[in-house]
């Protein structure tokens, strides 16, 4: 039997004997605080396995069905499930109209029923919502409800009586939104399974807004409304596409909705990190390459940098067998899990619990994407899918260690997220180099939250002279010359008023393509920008020039601290750039600017590594011992050479031998280290 089989076996029997384990304890699972610190959930985003979005309606309805399907996720592992009370369905009521067509009673769609009361729902759909709720806890399966469910998978489903209005805008509209969220918590807030309100489903996809203004005006109605009825339970965005240039102009759609007002409103931001063709971030390698294993971790932790709130990803998956075969969305699913648990992630929700490709009405008709994306089949037997297969496995893996949460990872060095535009592409890219050169990032606004006090600062490249403030800068420089190192890349546009001074390089800056290629500790690199700086030293060291002798690489010290200044956009470049660049092997080696950076800086880890596609994460303890996550983002098998300063103490789910840590392919293992002097 092969070392994979047996780890196989090794998991399935842990798996039967935990699952026994917490059946029976016979304590539900949903009392209690949503998100725990270092205890990150695993589900899925549900709708009914028979009629999908249909399943509220009095016809559909099929509370056997129900209990089926959830008897079966939670089977599955599944403990926390996103669901939709599809906001047509819960408030179908339309606007009588009179005298040239002036407004006048408001009715029940599709009957004479006069409404009086403005928070009335459909009581049968209220009372199948209960019923709904009643079996998740029978089944200790925990519920985020995403109130103003009005837009699903490419299609809207809002009531008779706000046809043809925006709904993001219109008064009438938003009214009415705030109404059915009031009345729906109202009605549902005693039900022990629901531990969080959402406000919809990618609510800004319902309607256009014209300014911030207004998206900040939806926002406030629909969470306030859901405070003013139940202010004990977290209030969660449900949406995806936020951007952190919330201190910039206004330019078009995309950045009316801004990380800076969702945090301002709500507990909790939701990133729905798929790896879609026009995302450039996460489509340059397979579901279960190495940048799609930090993806979904990248863009929760640039939604917390800014908003200054917690974030997991709502919505995950491969998005089906068009783009990754089962096989492949199990293992890059394994590895996620792993990444997202290690950096602290409240929950992990895969989209969606259950195949769709019987349904034959929309939204499931609209497009060759949505039906196919299941956990389970729809069968009669429910059958898990690969997929479905490793959230079990990692679920029972993480009960079966011996602590209850995760300590916080350590951080060695402070990232800025520029807030005068988009920046996640340098954000990701900031991370993808720093996992690949062994230490961790805490990534902060550079506007709107305080400068932590580190050793280490990294200032990726913006598009110009705003990326920062003077504030900022100057705030920065202080640091350094009080002691710390500053790694600052240069791109695009980019200028600081005082850069000679600072960096010791003479620059002219224009704009011409360029291609370059140099060397760095004896290895050949290349990289690719749109602008060209020439610079030249005149107070610093030279660590690395291209072939004309232009710097790409140099180092300053300034006061009792020291600066690194990279002559293009490193960051965005890892990103955005074709195969030559960077691939999924980090072949190119960029990330050795990084780990240069860090070494000056002093940073100084427990575990160091020479495979850049193994993560790292240190978590220390309060007793002076540390818990170490690894990651092994190839998908082959690997014995990773590593370095450790301290006493290894017991290894879970891989084996550590005479320095080389064993891990399945895009997989992770725990290991214990007491520090040497502990």
């Amino acid at each position: 039997m092969s070392n994979i089989d047996m780890q196989m076996l090794r998991r399935l029997v842990l798996a039967t004997v935990c699952a026994a384990a917490f059946c029976a304890c016979g304590v539900f699972a949903a009392e209690g605080k949503f998100p725990v610190e270092g205890q990150m959930l695993v589900g899925v985003n549900y709708w009914g396995s028979k009629s999908g979005i249909r399943m509220w309606r009095a016809d559909e309805w099929d509370e056997a069905s129900i209990e089926k399907d959830i008897s079966a996720l939670a089977a599955t592992g599944v403990e926390l499930m996103r669901v939709f009370p599809t906001w047509s369905e819960f408030q179908p009521i339309r606007q009588e109209k009179k005298y040239q067509g002036a407004p006048a009673l408001i009715l029940r769609d599709g009957t004479d029923e006069e409404i009086y009361d403005p928070l009335w729902l459909d009581p049968g759909a209220v009372a199948r919502f209960e019923k709904f709720c009643e079996i998740a806890e029978r089944h200790n399966v925990r519920l985020m409800v995403s109130i103003v469910t009005g837009w699903m998978s490419g299609t809207l489903f809002a009531p008779r009586i706000v046809e043809n209005r925006n709904l993001i805008t219109d008064p009438e509209a938003v009214m009415w939104e705030g109404r059915f969220a009031r009345a729906f918590v109202r009605r549902m807030k005693g039900k022990k399974a629901i531990v969080a309100w959402c406000l919809g489903n990618e609510s800004n996809c319902m309607g256009a807004a014209d300014s911030r203004a207004q998206a900040w005006m939806w926002l406030n109605t629909i969470s306030s409304a859901i405070r003013m009825e139940d202010p004990s339970r977290p209030v969660v965005s449900g949406m995806h596409s936020q951007t952190s240039d919330g201190f910039g102009p206004q330019r078009g759609d995309y950045n009316k909705w801004t990380l800076q007002m969702q945090g301002e409103l709500l507990d909790l931001l939701t990133p729905h990190p798929y790896p879609a063709a026009f995302r450039i971030e996460a489509n340059r390698g397979p579901f279960n390459c190495f940048r799609n294993a930090l993806h979904p971790v990248s863009q929760c932790l640039f939604y917390s940098a800014v908003s200054g709130k917690p974030s997991f990803p709502q919505e995950i998956g491969s998005l089906g067998p068009r783009m990754s075969p089962d096989w492949m969305s199990a293992k890059g699913m394994r590895q996620q899990m792993f990444t997202c648990w290690a950096h602290g992630l409240g929950a992990y929700l895969w989209w969606c619990a259950f195949m769709q490709t019987h349904l034959d009405y929309a939204p499931y008709t609209a497009c060759h994407m949505e039906p196919e994306l299941g956990l389970l089949n729809a069968d009669e037997g429910r059958t898990p899918k690969p997929m479905a297969k490793e959230l079990n496995a990692f679920r029972d893996f993480r009960d079966s260690l011996p602590f209850d949460a995760l300590p916080k990872y350590k951080t060695d060095a402070v990232c800025l997220v520029s807030e005068r535009e988009d920046f996640y592409h340098q954000t990701f890219g900031a991370f993808m180099l720093s996992k690949a050169a062994g230490f961790d990032l805490e990534f902060v606004g550079a506007d709107s939250r305080e400068l932590p006090d580190s050793n280490f600062y990294i200032l990726p490249s913006g598009k110009g002279w705003g990326t920062y403030s003077r504030k900022t800068w100057d705030e920065l420089v202080a640091r350094v010359k009080k002691g710390a190192t500053l790694l600052v890349s240069r791109g695009f546009e980019t200028g600081y008023i005082d850069w000679p001074d600072i960096t010791g390089l003479e620059q002219t800056t224009y704009h011409k393509w360029r291609k370059e290629s140099f060397e760095f500790e004896g290895r050949k690199m290349s990289f690719a920008d749109s602008y060209t700086a020439e610079q030249k030293p005149i107070d610093c060291e030279v660590v690395a020039k291209d072939s004309s002798g232009n710097v790409v690489v140099s180092l300053k010290h300034l006061g009792k601290g020291k600066v690194i200044v990279v002559n293009f956009a490193l960051e965005k470049c890892i990103v955005e750039q074709e195969s030559e660049v960077v691939d999924n092997s980090f072949s190119n080696e960029l990330w050795r600017i990084y780990a240069f950076a860090a070494r000056e800086a002093g940073v100084n880890r427990l575990v160091r590594k020479e495979d850049p596609c193994l993560l790292l994460t240190e978590h220390p303890r309060s007793d002076g011992s540390c818990i170490v996550v690894a990651v092994n983002t190839h998908d082959t098998p690997v014995g990773c050479p590593i370095k450790v300063d301290g006493k290894v103490g017991r290894v879970w789910n891989g084996t550590l031998k005479d320095d080389v840590l064993s891990i399945c392919e895009n997989d992770g293992c725990v290991f214990e280290v007491t520090p040497n002097g502990k």
